[in-house]
């Protein structure tokens, strides 16, 4: 997983060890972590976008568009006061569902 945010990684890893997994070729274990990283970070985009303010919009866009991910996380933490609340909850319901604990 190159290039990719070391916490998120963390989090796929404990998923895939807390889910128990057995008996399985490592390239597929791979796609499980692969696959388990896409959903992650798209669930934690759409808190982003879902709580960005409407006028920050367009800013937002040339912000993506430079691709700098240190200058859109500045950007999403000023912009959303809660944005860590927010994308813990969110990791933390996407666990739920993706273990069935329903905690």
């Amino acid at each position: 997983m190159e290039n990719k945010s070391d916490a998120i990684e963390q989090f796929v890893s404990q998923l895939v060890a807390e889910k128990k997994f057995e008996n399985l070729l490592p390239e597929v274990l791979n796609q499980i972590q692969e696959d388990l990283y896409s959903r992650v970070e798209d669930r934690i985009n759409a808190v982003i976008l879902n709580n960005l303010p409407q006028e920050n919009a367009d800013e937002f866009d040339a912000l993506l568009d430079v691709g700098d991910p240190e200058a859109i996380s500045t950007y999403c933490h000023e912009k959303i006061g809660n944005m860590d609340q927010l994308i813990a909850g969110e990791l933390l319901a996407f666990r739920n569902t993706y273990l069935g604990t329903g905690e």
